[in-house]
């Protein structure tokens, strides 16, 4: 780990180390590294720490910003309507049953205008959590409509941790759907809350909040360690 800027805390991630998660980061950009090590993703992620997107150079730009928004698995948003379908016959679930096809059609999701035009979810991010998930600590979620793959979501599981990373929906609601189902299974097995990082006005609708970075750490290394 190399400090790359004097201004401004910006480091260059040439080792499985990262900076205290307390620093003040300016606009949560900590550095990049060359890869996505499963080792490096893991260390990163148990502290708080993502790597959201890679920049024209092939490098991984990681994050850590200041307030953090989570999700409650017992305080999920739950309309009449979705109740409705989640009774119904005509959907169903699934865990780590299609995780590629999960990542892949989060690819196809847009990302913020000052990334520029595409995916942040390149080929290289395929293969770095596919990999994780075939190590055991990455995880899909999978919603069907009458047999049919229309949802779903992923994202990284350490101890009772878990970080949502992206969802897609073919049809309406199939996101919303698994994030539901999910939270339930996490409910039912002790993981209390799930990290949406920056988060959007969808997952807010959900029922997500927003805290400060202090009170997300110490939640975080309390998860981490399976508590």
């Amino acid at each position: 780990m190399i400090r790359v800027d004097n201004l401004y805390p910006l480091y260059f991630l040439d080792d499985y180390n990262f900076p205290s998660p307390y620093e003040n980061f300016h606009d949560g950009l900590v550095g990049a590294s060359n890869d996505l090590d499963p080792q490096r993703l893991l260390n990163g992620y148990s502290q708080g720490f993502f790597p959201w997107y890679q920049a024209e150079d092939g490098s991984f730009h990681w994050y850590q910003i200041d307030n953090r928004m989570i999700l409650y698995t017992n305080k999920v948003t739950r309309t009449k309507n979705l109740n409705k379908k989640l009774r119904s016959q005509n959907w169903d679930f699934s865990i780590n049953q299609k995780f590629e096809e999960v990542i892949k059609q989060c690819a196809t999701i847009k990302r913020p205008a000052h990334m520029g035009s595409g995916t942040w979810i390149s080929e290289d991010f395929i293969k770095a959590y596919t990999n994780l998930h075939n190590l055991g600590y990455a995880l899909s979620v999978e919603t069907y409509y009458k047999g049919e793959l229309v949802g779903g979501l992923y994202g990284v599981g350490i101890g009772k941790y878990f970080s949502g990373e992206s969802m897609f929906a073919l049809k309406s609601d199939a996101s919303k759907l698994a994030l539901i189902y999910f939270c339930e299974l996490c409910y039912e097995n002790g993981i209390k809350w799930i990290d949406c990082q920056s988060g959007t006005e969808h997952l807010r609708r959900m029922g997500a909040e927003i805290i400060p970075k202090h009170q997300y750490l110490e939640m975080l290394e309390i998860a981490v360690k399976g508590k």
